[in-house]
């Protein structure tokens, strides 16, 4: 960022550090380039904005919060060297890094190269997992707060309040968090807990891979709603050429509720670099649409990848038949009745046959399951079950092969089935 030129502070000296240029701005203030006078250190300094500092609460907060910071030590975290106040004006010095932030390289690059985007989130992980063992969580993890030196990555703004901004949120007037990479409970005001920086740096981690923010809305309520209530976003869907297993990663991390998502950072990064290992390499480039004997495209890249079917509590004829219709052209899981929705959470199916109607209710009421086309196997000779209504498509028994082919083609397209 060019100077400003009309910035009077250029040139002053704080604490004992001379300021040089201006480096940023943000919620809190403006961050300089500085140079400590006696110990010959360059340091980043921020300063904070003059109606913070007016407030008491604040200042209390700031004072806490900024030992705290003071006192985590971590190759990847940006070092607080000191902060206080000079004549009214708060201050906190920190390491300051020669490079660019993420934010910057995704907006530029447009995403990173898996084994980058998985080291890069791997050492914020590391970093935040260091903190958490402190007892202290970030709250606003995000690309503008990973800065990138060479192939190093570190994270700033580690536990200082955040202010209201144009991409924040904030309940009872404590900011928790900015909404692209902010977890359902800090919208909703409820316990901020480590795995709420989980399922930030999740959303981190599906920005890097992937090029986008988990959930692109057009306005920031509805990114708010898609938070709270919408299944986690597939990186398949958006990148074709990379393994299912993100779909899998990414949905454990982004889970609505914290007791089911990854513990730790750590954990979430190990779960994510077995996925990138075991793919082999990755290419970096689209697959080609498939083509008609015309030559016209068939359907988008996105729907390039095989279909998953999960099959639950069918009888035995309906798994013959469906396993003859679908033969080896999908991902085909079976379960029980009373494992189904344990089983299409995890899976996330793009088609559940069911044989009974208590759990239809169920998969639409779950975000993780809500999106899955419903087919419905069952003895309607006494009549519809009203519990049915949430399925896309009934078949009553006794039913033709053919029968069932006539509905998956029309669930799942007619290349799924085949001829």
């Amino acid at each position: 960022m060019a100077d400003a030129s009309d910035d009077r502070r250029i040139g002053s000296v704080i604490a004992g550090y001379r300021i040089d240029s201006r480096i940023g701005r943000g919620g809190m203030g403006v961050v300089y380039r500085a140079h400590h006078l006696s110990l010959e250190r360059v340091a980043a300094l921020k300063v904070i904005a003059p109606d913070l500092a007016e407030s008491s609460g604040f200042r209390e907060r700031f004072s806490r919060e900024a030992r705290v910071a003071a006192a985590l030590t971590h190759p990847s975290i940006v070092t607080v060297y000191d902060a206080g106040e000079v004549d009214g004006t708060l201050y906190l010095a920190m390491q300051f890094i020669e490079g660019s932030d993420l934010a910057r390289i995704l907006a530029t690059d447009g995403r990173l190269k898996p084994y980058r985007a998985i080291d890069v989130c791997r050492q914020i992980g590391d970093a935040l997992d260091a903190a958490h063992e402190r007892g202290l969580i970030h709250r606003d993890v995000k690309p503008a707060n990973v800065l990138i030196e060479g192939r190093n990555a570190y994270l700033t703004d580690f536990g200082l309040t955040k202010r209201l901004g144009g991409t924040q949120v904030t309940m009872a007037g404590d900011v928790v968090g900015t909404i692209h990479y902010v977890a359902p409970e800090q919208i909703e005001g409820r316990e901020v807990t480590a795995r709420s920086d989980v399922y930030s740096l999740g959303c981190v981690l599906f920005h890097c891979l992937t090029g986008r923010m988990p959930y692109e809305r057009d306005t920031d309520v509805a990114v708010i709603y898609a938070h709270l209530s919408e299944p986690p976003p597939r990186p398949s869907r958006v990148r074709p050429e990379l393994p299912d297993g993100f779909d899998d990663v990414i949905a454990k991390a982004l889970d609505k509720n914290p007791d089911r998502r990854f513990q730790t950072c750590s954990e979430l990064m190990a779960a994510a670099k077995a996925v990138v290992e075991s793919a082999g390499p990755l290419s970096e480039t689209l697959p080609p649409r498939r083509a008609s004997t015309t030559g016209a495209p068939l359907e988008e890249v996105r729907d390039a990848r095989r279909s998953r079917v999960l099959l639950a509590g069918v009888d035995a004829s309906t798994r013959a038949i469906a396993h003859v219709a679908l033969g080896g052209r999908v991902d085909m899981r079976e379960a029980a009745s009373a494992g189904a929705l344990d089983a299409a959470r995890d899976a996330r199916p793009d088609l559940v046959i069911l044989g009974a109607a208590e759990i239809v209710g169920a998969l639409r009421a779950d975000p993780l399951t809500r999106d899955s086309k419903l087919l419905l196997v069952v003895d309607e000779s006494a009549g519809r079950d009203p519990r049915a209504a949430g399925a896309d498509e009934r078949l009553s028994t006794p039913f033709s092969p053919l029968q069932l082919q006539v509905k998956l083609r029309k669930l799942l397209g007619a290349d799924a089935v085949g001829a």
